[in-house]
């Protein structure tokens, strides 16, 4: 039982990330926008073949190998962790950013010629023009602040993975 919610909340966060990207695919051609909100919020589509901000641009091996060995790591560490009260938020923004990994994953590997779907566009009312970012971008975000908050703020958190004595 352990394992069976994290598992159902990443299936139903990634189906909700390809579902967007899907809606985003089918309703507007490449660089198609529609304002939601006059001046600051916009729905456009954008393939972005880098990471966040299009670093890397066109590197899409190494974001695919590099996806596989961070998902495998955080589920190993996630099996190895101390389930305890305290790592519970930890466990939490963990599927966060495995979900999120995982629905860019899939945009990578199998659409839009290797680039990842991108749709929500911030302007800030024309100050401060936010690059177009998805789903999966705002969990893998909100994952790594809620890991960065508990190891900064959580003084008594101990995400250290200990041996099991045969004592």
């Amino acid at each position: 039982m352990f394992y069976t919610l994290p598992i159902v909340l990443c299936i139903v966060l990634v189906g909700i990330d390809q579902y967007i990207k899907y809606l985003t695919i089918e309703n507007f051609y490449d660089g198609g926008s529609f304002e939601v909100i006059e001046n600051f919020f916009y729905l456009t589509y954008t393939g972005n073949s880098g990471a966040a901000w299009g670093i890397f641009s066109g590197a899409r091996i190494f974001f695919i190998i590099a996806t596989i060995v961070v998902i495998i790591c955080m589920a190993v560490y996630y099996i190895k962790m101390p389930r305890t009260k305290n790592t519970r938020l930890v466990r939490i923004a963990l599927v966060l950013v495995a979900s999120g990994a995982i629905g860019n994953f899939i945009d990578r590997l199998l659409r839009n010629s290797g680039k990842v779907v991108d749709m929500f566009h911030i302007t800030f009312w024309g100050y401060y023009d936010f690059p177009v970012f998805n789903f999966a971008d705002i969990l893998i975000v909100t994952g790594v602040i809620i890991l960065g908050g508990m190891v900064l703020f959580r003084k008594d958190l101990d995400l250290s993975i200990k041996k099991k004595s045969n004592d």
